[in-house]
């Protein structure tokens, strides 16, 4: 079973990804911060991580760049309601894999957690 690592400190969005994940067959671990989403990621290396950019302690930009500092080379994927274009430009330079909006249609998160769980060796 895939394992997703969800960075959010929003509890709602936790619970709402949490669905998605487990109706689609993959396990999910969660870090409330950036600092907590390092530790895990080069602990446990999960096979994909979504990335919130607005957290406490450590955001999303700089847990991600620190991960890939570190060698982390597995699917990193935006997270977020910014819609902001700059924010779009950053996270690609800090080395996230793609960018998705918090909507409440889910569908996209799924579509693209299986997209890149594709690529990384196949599904389940």
């Amino acid at each position: 079973m895939k394992t997703v690592l969800l960075a959010d400190d929003n509890q709602d969005m936790i619970e709402l990804v949490q669905l998605v994940l487990q109706d689609s067959g993959y396990n999910m671990i969660t870090a409330n911060d950036g600092i907590e989403a390092v530790n895990i990621c080069l602990e446990q290396s999960p096979d994909l991580v979504l990335m919130d950019l607005n957290m406490p302690n450590m955001n999303g930009f700089d847990a991600t760049k620190n991960l890939r500092d570190k060698g982390f080379s597995n699917p990193i994927v935006v997270l977020t309601s910014s819609e902001s274009e700059d924010d779009k430009k950053r996270a690609e330079e800090v080395g996230c894999n793609g960018y998705i909006l918090k909507t409440m249609d889910m569908k996209d998160v799924e579509e693209t957690i299986d997209h890149y769980l594709a690529e990384v060796g196949g599904l389940l």
